[in-house]
This record gives structure tokens, sequence and C-alpha cells, in this order.
């Protein structure tokens, strides 16, 4: 019953992030910022479940959060994940798309967050294992 439960949830979390665009972030970028523009001392201490709650409070604001290499269900993005709560990450010149061997694997992320239909969204600028 509980994978059931998570399964659902983690269709859920992706139908959300299809719907958002997957790609289609690449218009956004310019206006999130251009990639290397951010750096890991400027950016807020923040975590992947503050930012899903509350993406519009994050809105153009220059992160630092820790998650899970979930899945990359894109050539330009992935999921970070933190128990049951995501984020979309787009990738860029300076942080490219983590390989498939890396499922799964504690993450930091840095970059500029946009919200697009209600569902945020990083460009990252850096991306550093843990």
């Amino acid at each position: 019953m509980r994978r059931l439960f998570l399964a659902c949830c983690a269709l859920l979390v992706v139908a959300a992030l299809l719907m958002s665009g997957c790609g289609g972030g690449s218009g956004s970028v310019n206006s999130a910022g251009s990639a290397g523009s951010t750096s890991v001392e400027n950016a807020t201490q923040v975590t992947v479940e503050n930012i899903a709650k509350n993406p519009q409070a994050y809105d153009s604001v220059i992160v630092t959060t820790e998650g899970y290499y979930a899945v990359g269900y894109c050539s330009a993005c992935f999921l970070l994940k933190d128990g049951v709560y995501a984020v979309r990450v787009e990738v860029s010149d300076t942080a490219p798309l983590p390989p498939e061997s890396k499922l799964r694997t504690r993450m930091q992320v840095t970059g500029k967050i946009y919200v697009a239909q209600g569902s945020p969204n990083i460009v990252a600028d850096n991306i550093f294992y843990k």
C-alpha cells in the first residue's frame, strides 16, 4: 500500500512539473538570469520543502538547496527531491545534466528560481555532489 502511495505521489509531482513545460524554460532562462552569474556565497540557503511549499517567496531569488537526483526527464532538466518534496532543475553550461549513474546521489544546487504556472524551477549555475 505504501509503494502505491509513493508511486502516486511521484506521478503527481512529475505531471505537475511536465505541465510547467520541460525544456520550455529556455525562454525563462533569460528572465531568470544567465548561466554562471550566481555564486554560492550570495545564495540564500533554503530547503527543497520550503521552495515547493512557497515558490512565490523565492521567485527571482538565488538559492542553494540540497536533495537527491531523482530523475532526469528531459535533455535539459531533472528533478531534485528531498523527502516528498521536489523541484525541477534546469541545467546550464556551468551545471550540466548529471549522468544516469548519479541517480539517488545527494547534491547541492545553486541557481536562480523562477516560477512557471505556480511551479518552482531552478536554473542551475552550480551542482556539487555530496
